[in-house]
């Protein structure tokens, strides 16, 4: 790999060297294609396949056309001998060029740039409430309020932390009263694209405070059309997660003619588990968390703990990561029920791909962005008026009507007969009138 970078890191100084000598202008702009594409197999190397495609279509293909078509325009294939209008423009060009790069090895030697230092990302933290009898609480992290008065099934936004050792304190809402406390690490990370937890806090009873776990949430890139999921068992049970399948098959007996599965079995109290990823708009209506019994074969008859039967809620979108945090919620009536709580969030977009590029370009980069197109405006400008030819007068245009026919002819055309060869009829002579008295 680096001896291919090496010689397309030469072509494309090769090509860049020779576009600038180069005393002919078409040849100048190919010698510029030449250099754009060794620039496309730089990023393809950089795994930055979109930028790499981008800089042949935009680059080589689109503005290249449009160089050339000015260079044809104006006749400018050719540099001519120079004529010295402006004597002081070598010496203010050369002033700006050394400027400029004294500005830049200066930016460069002051940012401490080095390529070989790896990026470690600081953390971010988020908290789900999953707690049956806790009510809304209030939470801190090692003193400062994280949020107030959560409430059952609602979830905090990732929020980002300093990396170290936290304590996670859970007050019943508008109280100092300590309901559980827990200490976390939270490290940064150099090699995940997003360094994001999630503290889920559940369990517990009217006596009994609530648990509280620490785990990973994985926000990296999916492949295309795909999604993520993951699972939270945050009931008092092992559960399995089955897929049940369509309504057709649901009075056969035979069991091995059924499209009954498990997708994941014997998720553990407390455990995060993720499942492989989804293609894009799979629908979970039919997936069901139930009770463990390795001894019942039938699926049918596992005890059910919580339907996804809601499609608005259970139905997987692309590009996402899908946390369900299995709990239980106490009704208004005094009773309970298993529910799913389901937290969604985008994942992170892959590098070079089109969104990963429109955020930065549309947000990060935005002015830079704008004073680069200006710049490209300049210099087309900039380039019709130093190839402008003084003096040049367009050649007038004859606009006089041409006879292609002999006058005989029109004259024949005009009449009906053909008068070649004899005598054209002559209008009589005007004949003076007499003067008067």
């Amino acid at each position: 790999m680096e001896a291919l970078f090496i010689i397309v890191m030469g072509m494309a100084v090769f090509a860049a060297v020779a576009m600038l000598l180069s005393d002919n202008a078409v040849h100048s702009a190919l010698f510029l294609i030449v250099n754009f594409a060794c620039v496309a197999l730089l990023y393809l190397m950089l795994d930055a396949p979109f930028l790499a495609m981008i800089q042949i279509a935009v680059y080589a293909g689109a503005i290249m056309v449009l160089f050339l078509f000015v260079i044809m325009l104006l006749g400018a294939e050719k540099l001519s001998a120079p004529v010295r209008r402006f004597r002081w423009l070598e010496i203010v060009g050369t002033a700006l060029a050394v400027a400029f790069a004294a500005v830049s090895f200066f930016s460069i030697i002051q940012g401490k740039i080095d390529l070989n230092t790896t990026i470690t990302r600081e953390p971010e933290l988020r908290v789900v409430h999953a707690a049956q009898f806790a009510g809304p609480v209030d939470v801190y992290a090692n003193g400062e309020l994280f949020a107030s008065n959560l409430a059952f099934g609602n979830a905090t936004d990732f929020k980002p932390v300093p990396a170290g050792d936290y304590t996670i304190t859970l007050n019943p809402a508008g109280t100092t009263t300590v309901a559980q406390t827990v200490t976390v690490k939270l490290p940064g990370d150099s090699n995940r694209q997003a360094n994001a937890y999630t503290a889920v806090a559940y369990g517990g009873s009217t006596s009994t405070p609530p648990s509280v776990s620490l785990v990973e949430s994985n926000l990296e890139s999916v492949d295309s059309r795909t999604s993520r999921l993951s699972v939270f068992n945050g009931y008092s049970q092992p559960v399995n997660l089955v897929d049940y399948g369509t309504d057709s098959d649901k009075n056969e007996t035979k069991l091995e003619l059924r499209d009954d599965r498990i997708v994941q079995a014997n998720i553990q109290p407390g455990s995060l588990v993720e499942l492989p990823l989804l293609s894009e708009d799979t629908s979970l209506n039919a997936w069901v968390f139930t009770g463990v019994d390795d001894n019942q074969k039938d699926l049918g008859k596992l005890p059910q703990v919580a339907p996804l039967s809601n499609a608005e809620i259970y139905t997987v979108k692309r590009d996402t990561a899908q946390l369900l945090v299995l709990g239980s919620e106490t009704l208004l009536g005094g009773g309970t029920r298993n529910v799913a709580i389901s937290l969604v969030n985008k994942v992170v977009e892959p590098f070079g791909s089109p969104q990963a590029i429109g955020n930065l370009l549309f947000s990060k980069y935005m002015l830079p962005f704008q004073l680069i197109a200006i710049l490209l405006l300049a210099a087309m400008v900039g380039a019709i008026a130093l190839t402008h030819k003084e003096g040049f007068q367009p050649r007038r245009r004859d606009v006089r009507r041409k006879v292609m026919k002999p006058l005989s002819n029109v004259i024949g055309d005009q009449i009906g007969q053909d008068v070649t060869g004899e005598a054209v009829p002559q209008l009589p002579a005007q004949q003076a009138e007499p003067a008067g008295d």
